[in-house]
């Protein structure tokens, strides 16, 4: 019959990481101190065969060196394990393209909580924060009040279609043609699918540049949401900005020659 045995355990998730060869390197060397070295393994899985090392050096080596396919360079998963012999000290860290699971147990309860603490620290300077309910519904009552704010834009651009494109419509009743019923709704139609295109592009290049990452085999940029994103991503949103500026000339000019 076993005998009764008492552990601490912490474990919690983490989303939108931003893991380097750098950050993960020190996290590898953060997570399993005081822990023999001989007793950390760090493994990824490609198709169906699983490669491990003692370091994340050797790893990233040893699959380089092996009969693996696809870019080498790619990674989607990655995990530690660490335990000493006499069960005091366990640490596990699975990661993937989209979140940080970590798993601190042990019967040294001073350890397990001050590791799990420090680990939380070091994700959260990365640009992780912990996967949580009330969090969660935070988050999404921000993102319904940046929409709300968002839209004053909108309406306000709305607004300047419909006074350039149909300047007779902000008259009074009486003195108002229908002639300009038709400008009005083009350019309140106009104006409604750029703006959209506008968010939704905005809305894609930044959550491109704050998404998760992982990377094992290059360092990764920090700083602004400028710094982050790829020049891809600041080609297409300077692309988007004369588009609009465009746009916005070219309305301009269609309200004069309606306005004459």
């Amino acid at each position: 019959m076993a005998s009764p045995t008492q552990h601490d355990e912490v474990r919690k998730v983490y989303i939108t990481c931003r893991l380097g060869k750098g950050e993960l390197n020190r996290l590898f060397n953060l997570a399993p101190e005081g822990i023999p070295a001989a007793s950390v393994s760090i493994s990824t899985q490609r198709n169906s065969t699983r490669y491990s090392a003692g370091k994340l050096s050797d790893l990233v080596d040893h699959v380089r060196n092996s009969n693996a396919t696809g870019n080498l360079n790619d990674w989607e998963n990655l995990a530690l394990e660490a335990a000493d012999s006499a069960g005091d000290r366990k640490v596990g860290i699975a990661i993937d393209a989209e979140r940080v699971e970590v798993q601190v147990s042990g019967r040294d309860a001073t350890w397990v909580h001050g590791q799990a603490a420090r680990i939380e620290l070091f994700l959260k300077a990365t640009g992780g924060r912990p996967r949580r309910a009330p969090e969660e519904r935070k988050r999404r009552i921000k993102a319904v009040l940046l929409l709300y704010l968002l839209a004053i834009p909108y309406m306000i651009a709305m607004l300047i279609s419909l006074k350039i494109a149909a300047p007779k419509s902000f008259k009074p009743a009486a003195s108002s043609g229908d002639s300009d019923s038709w400008q009005g709704l083009v350019a309140i139609l106009a104006s409604s699918t750029i703006m959209m295109m506008v968010y939704w592009t905005g809305f894609k290049l930044f959550n491109r540049a704050n998404r998760a990452l992982l990377k094992p085999t290059v360092e990764i940029p920090h700083g602004s949401w400028w710094s982050r994103s790829s020049s891809a991503d600041k080609i297409a949103l300077g692309s988007l900005v004369v588009a609009v500026l465009s746009v916005v000339v070219a309305a301009v000019t269609l309200g004069k020659d309606f306005a004459k």
